[in-house]
Order: C-alpha cells, then sequence, then structure tokens
C-alpha cells in the first residue's frame, strides 16, 4: 500500500476514533515539536522574569575574610535598610551588596584562596566594586597597591577635618618601592610596611582607608578574621559619595 493512502486510512480511522486514539495519534506524531515548545516557552519566560527582577546596583562592598555573624538570615541588615533610607536607594529597586564570600589566606593560598583572588580581581577589573571592608592585616597589601583612593582626593575640606583621625595611612615610598620591585620581578623583596595609624613615622603618608573598628553596625553583624576593620574606596569606584555617605555614617552611629 502506497504511503499517502495508508495516511489517508489513518486520517479517515482517526475522525471516528475515540479522543484516547486521537491523542495518541497525537502525541505519536507531535511529541517532539510539543517538548521543544515548551522547553522555548520556558527559556523566554525565565529570561523575561530575570530582566523584570533585576536591580541596579546603587552599592557594592566586598568584605574580605568577614562572614556573617547570623549565617540563617537572609534578610538585609537594618544598617543597611537604615541607610538606604537615608541615602534615599529604594531597595525595591536597586541593590546594596556586602559580599562576605571572598576569602583570602595569604599564607596558605590554598583553592579557596586561589578562586576569591581570581574572582576579586575580576570585579575590581570590571568597576564591580565601590569599597573593600576587612581587618587590618587583610587590608595590608591591597592598601600597598594603588588600588584606593587618596582619600584627599575625594573628601571635602570638612570631611577631611572629621574623618582625619580615622584615617589608614600608606607611605608612598613604600608602594613605589613595592611596585619597582613587581616590575624588576624581585621575588626576594620583602616590604616594609610602617604602622598605617601613625603617619608621622612615613616619609609620604597618604590617607588610603577609613578606620571602622568601633562601629556596633560592623561588629554586630559580621565576624572579620583579624583585628581592626578599616574601609579602602576603590579608584574606579562607580558610588565613590556612597562609600563615603556609608563611612559617615557607621562612624556617626
Amino acid at each position: 500500500m502506497a504511503v499517502m493512502d495508508e495516511f489517508k486510512e489513518e486520517r479517515e480511522a482517526l475522525k471516528n476514533g475515540t479522543p484516547k486514539q486521537k491523542l495518541a495519534y497525537f502525541w505519536y506524531y507531535y511529541k517532539w515539536h510539543v517538548i521543544i515548545a515548551l522547553v522555548v516557552i520556558i527559556m523566554i519566560v525565565s529570561f523575561v522574569k530575570q530582566l523584570t527582577d533585576r536591580k541596579d546596583p546603587a552599592f557594592y562592598a566586598v568584605m574580605l575574610n568577614a562572614s556573617l555573624l547570623d549565617q540563617m538570615t537572609s534578610e538585609q541588615p537594618d544598617f543597611v535598610t537604615d541607610f538606604a533610607e537615608k541615602e534615599g536607594i529604594d531597595l525595591n529597586t536597586s541593590d546594596i551588596t556586602f559580599d562576605t564570600s571572598i576569602r583570602i589566606v595569604e599564607d596558605s593560598m590554598d583553592e579557596t584562596s586561589i578562586t576569591s583572588s581570581q574572582k576579586l580581581m575580576v570585579y575590581v577589573a570590571a568597576n564591580e566594586l565601590d569599597c573593600m571592608i576587612t581587618d587590618f592585616t587583610s587590608f595590608q597589601k591591597y592598601a600597598n597597591s594603588s588600588m584606593f583612593h587618596d582619600l584627599r582626593d575625594i573628601l571635602t575640606d570638612e570631611q577631611i577635618q572629621a574623618l582625619e583621625p580615622y584615617f589608614y595611612y600608606v607611605d608612598r615610598e613604600v608602594v613605589l618601592a613595592i611596585e619597582a620591585a613587581n616590575d624588576d620581578m624581585n621575588t626576594d623583596y620583602t616590604p616594609d610596611y610602617p604602622d598605617p595609624l601613625h603617619p608621622e613615622d612615613m616619609q609620604d603618608p597618604v590617607p588610603v582607608g577609613i578606620c571602622l573598628t568601633d562601629c556596633k553596625d560592623l561588629t554586630d553583624t559580621y565576624y572579620f578574621r583579624g583585628d581592626g576593620i578599616v574601609m579602602g574606596i576603590y579608584a574606579n569606584a562607580e558610588h565613590v559619595q556612597t562609600a563615603v555617605d556609608l563611612a559617615e555614617y557607621l562612624l556617626n552611629k
């Protein structure tokens, strides 16, 4: 029997077939069309949902070597919500992020540290980060790498006067020496870091951080691996003023 004749017979039989027979026929011949169509619809719906749910980044702080004390909560800390309100940031449409996922132990550089270092460098290069908040020891390497703003370039005279007691300094001479050693691929060079809280002992002190050690909003919310807490504002930050406002907010509470 010719294929067309067989097809016509099947069509005629289906006209008088039961609903179950018609459904079985449809599924046999068209199931892959249905499956592919469903997959495409799901992908389109998911993509549209991601677009509509995406929030504008209003501020991004990397909390290096810090962790939330309350690991069970998924809500923003109270101080973040309060700061957003004072800053005029609508958290329904914008995001304030305090990222505690980056852990780097310089002495061991295990897999987690290597992955975190790579992630941090990608974020910095992509202008994703506005500031780093971490302990003094973790901050030291990055503070001496020309990565952060000289605070005198972004603060008003009044802000400098108010925040100067909290400044964390690096010696520009040490920074230049580190850069020269890197250029010469001198792996034997070991920097002699001066005390970051004593600029009078430096040749060319530069304020690159704001000490937040006694800010209860931070100490009540996060655990920091080392002593002291300091914020550095990235030189390529998109939201410099928000970072400055956050430091003032935390210090004035």
